[in-house]
């Protein structure tokens, strides 16, 4: 029992930590605008057909003194997988992209922080958005 309750606690701390992403010695509003236009326009496209989704809406709210982006989307998919039943989801989401102040100790480095302000009972869905999410903004920043 004092075991599980252990492994409970853990999952938890796990599953509440908020998914970062760093840049080093990228222009901040090059930055600021790559965030806006990922979150505009995502990218479900994947070689994993597990992560391919369509999405059927996307509202955003920018809050540029604030450096936040509020995300709500609702993505759906049909999936069909092999020797399994066609599976058809549709999941919304609602996340807040921050773009942190510059720290003084570290003036070459721009952090954002990826927050879902719901209870996630998959954390690891959360990290996975927010890669996706860190991913597209890297591609954006590198010109592909």
């Amino acid at each position: 029992m004092k075991f599980a309750s252990y492994l409970i606690l853990l999952l938890m701390l796990v599953g509440c930590s908020v998914p970062k992403h760093n840049w080093q010695n990228v222009d901040r509003e090059l930055l600021w605008s790559s965030m806006i236009t990922a979150a505009k326009t995502p990218d479900y496209s994947s070689e994993d057909p597990r992560k391919r989704w369509l999405v059927t809406e996307n509202k955003i709210a920018i809050d540029r003194r604030q450096g936040r982006i509020d995300v709500s989307r609702k993505l759906s998919r049909s999936l069909k997988l092999p020797r399994q039943n066609e599976q058809k989801d549709n999941r919304h989401w609602f996340f807040e992209i921050h773009l942190l102040p510059i720290n003084k100790r570290t003036p070459g480095q721009s952090v954002v922080t990826f927050i879902v302000p719901d209870t996630q009972f998959v954390p690891a869905r959360t990290r996975d958005e927010a890669e996706r999410y860190f991913a597209q903004v890297d591609e954006l920043l590198r010109g592909k």
